[in-house]
């Protein structure tokens, strides 16, 4: 029988990396720890972690388990930051917030900012994570409110709106290409373009824009967020071609950003979980969201939820569902 004192080990063990730290963590003595880790392993009949040298390694097995403990452990928190609320007799809401990392980066702060201002009764917990994960916590209930770019193909969810606004290019102040207002793609055809990784999202549509500029064998310097791509154009490694989120709400200096005539769409949802109907603090901060993109974001659109199917189709050629589309 699994316990949660061998689950609170094992969460301690694995987020800290060694027994010595987890025990201090704890208050418990190492052999304590390692006898609820032993304990654990017997439950599960697996191994969670191995020993090389004096080294403790996290074992497959573990890493997966961990997923879903550490949902586990934030719900928790935040059914005991719940109770304190309650037992102190206020009405203060905690909201918590999931966001891609452009989004968590560029866009969330600003709009946090805009609710303070007129919300005093609310405070916010929010983190960056991969759109995947931010579907799974919207999903299990771990966030209030999810911010996570398309495609989405999850039902359990409820979409509030979509948002869309064009990527652009960012250069170093001294590039040649920097003394014009906007650029189009075939200028780009003899730079070395900097721009995210993952071929099932952004960088999908814009490998399509590039080729159907007459661009099929350019050069790329590939990273995981459109931060790094502008980091690097900042060290005049390229122009990076990058969602407009990072480039207008994250300045960095020694760079300009300019629009790209061509339209390279970028689209992202709003999201709550389906099974439970946002109150009105949820709904304040979803609107604050949306007044903070249409600041921040020229050519800001706002879709309704009923045209995810159609925008899927636009971006990404294939209907929600599809083997591509579930890919992240």
């Amino acid at each position: 029988m699994i316990t949660g004192r061998q689950i609170e080990a094992f969460h301690a063990v694995f987020s800290i990396g060694s027994m010595t730290g987890a025990a201090r963590h704890l208050g418990r003595t190492q052999s304590a720890v390692s006898r609820l880790i032993m304990e654990l392993e017997k439950a599960l009949c697996f191994t969670l972690f191995e020993r090389n040298g004096t080294r403790l390694h996290a074992t497959q097995e573990a890493r997966l388990l961990y997923d879903e403990v550490k949902r586990s452990f934030i719900g928790l928190k935040n059914i005991e930051e719940k109770a304190r609320q309650i037992a102190a007799g206020g009405n203060h809401r905690r909201i918590t917030c999931g966001a891609t990392s452009a989004l968590s980066g560029g866009l969330v702060p600003r709009a946090i900012s805009g609710l303070m201002q007129c919300s005093s009764d609310i405070s916010m917990s929010f983190k960056g994570m991969p759109a995947d994960e931010v579907v799974r916590s919207v999903t299990d209930g771990s966030v209030d409110v999810g911010l996570a770019t398309l495609p989405i193909d999850d039902t359990n969810l409820h979409i509030h709106w979509i948002g869309e606004a064009s990527c652009v290019a960012v250069l170093h102040e001294d590039h040649p290409l920097a003394q014009s207002d906007s650029l189009s793609l075939r200028q780009l055809h003899t730079q070395q373009v900097l721009t995210v990784g993952n071929p099932f999202r952004l960088r999908r549509t814009i490998d399509a824009a590039l080729q159907a500029s007459g661009n099929s064998s350019f050069t790329r310097i590939e990273t995981n967020t459109s931060l790094n791509a502008v980091m690097s154009a900042r060290e005049e490694l390229g122009v990076a071609i990058v969602e407009p989120v990072t480039a207008y709400g994250i300045p960095i200096g020694g760079t300009v950003v300019r629009p790209i005539v061509e339209h390279i769409p970028w689209a992202w949802s709003v999201l709550t979980p389906a099974f439970s109907a946002a109150d009105s603090g949820i709904l304040r901060f979803i609107e604050q969201i949306e007044i903070t993109a249409r600041a921040l974001l020229p050519d800001f659109i706002r879709h309704p939820p009923e045209a995810l199917e159609k925008l899927h189709t636009r971006l990404f050629q294939t209907e929600p569902g599809a083997p591509d589309a579930k890919r992240n």
